[in-house]
């Protein structure tokens, strides 16, 4: 998941690049807010370690 969240990033780089700025704003945002819910989603579990 986290690679596909680069990935977004990158095309939106790529975008930007060749003049298409809403798309990608749009793309960037929904990766920021994809990566902003991922994180929180896994920074709030607790750590489980066996011993």
């Amino acid at each position: 998941m986290t690679g596909l969240i680069f990935l977004a990033m990158a095309i939106a780089m790529m975008t930007a690049l060749a003049g298409y700025r809403g798309a990608s704003i749009g793309l960037f945002g929904v990766s920021a807010v994809v990566a902003v819910l991922w994180l929180d989603r896994y920074m709030t579990e607790p750590l489980k370690l066996s011993f």
